[in-house]
């Protein structure tokens, strides 16, 4: 899989912002041309995400490519600084990976992320938590299936996020955690050959 670079989008989402990014795309709000569906909540110090995304694929590549996370460097390295497997047994997988969230502010960009991957192939879905991560506790699941149309493969996403940094504007917390996503979908198209992911902010 081809992971989580945050992009010069991610920053402009923060100036905004994130547009109304709370509930499931308010009046008015546009968008992200990645996304079909969106809602994301907060209740106390949980954030609660659903994103459904549609990808110009196969159902069996776009949930290969998803697969492997520890190609993240390779495919964008400006952006994901490190990507490397550090256990694997079975249908599990714990990988390190430090990423740039331009969307940040300073102190914050850079985040070391230890994820354990859970595989369901069979279904086509696989899950993740995060094992040390300083901004958050992370628990979340990708589904794969056809898309109504035949044509593609829709990508549903769920998350809960526990905050460990409080300070962090709302705002800012928001649009990092739709456009983690976003950014993800933009690189996995690229991989299959649909687009170029969006180039890093220096």
């Amino acid at each position: 899989m081809k992971w989580i670079p945050l992009a010069a989008a991610a920053f402009a989402l923060a100036l905004h912002g994130c547009g109304g990014c709370g509930g499931g795309g308010g009046e008015g709000e546009i968008l992200p041309k990645e996304l079909v569906s969106q809602n994301i909540e907060r209740k106390g110090d949980t954030w609660y995400l659903s994103f459904v995304s549609k990808i110009d694929a196969p159902v069996d590549k776009v949930y290969d490519a998803f697969s492997k996370p520890e190609m993240g460097h390779d495919m964008a390295p400006e952006n994901i600084l490190k990507s490397e497997v550090v256990s694997e047994e079975g249908n599990k997988k714990v990988v390190d990976i430090v990423i740039r969230l331009d969307i940040l502010p300073p102190g914050f960009k850079v985040q070391n992320i230890r994820q354990e991957y859970v595989f369901f192939p069979d279904q086509k879905r696989f899950t993740t938590r995060s094992i040390d991560f300083k901004l958050a506790d992370m628990n979340s699941e990708y589904r794969f299936e056809p898309a109504p149309d035949g044509k593609g493969t829709l990508v549903k996403f769920t998350q809960t996020s526990k905050d460990k940094a409080p300070l962090l504007l709302e705002s800012l917390q928001k649009g990092a955690l739709r456009e983690t996503f976003v950014t993800t979908v933009r690189v996995i198209s690229k991989s299959l050959g649909l687009g170029a992911p969006p180039e890093a902010k220096s």
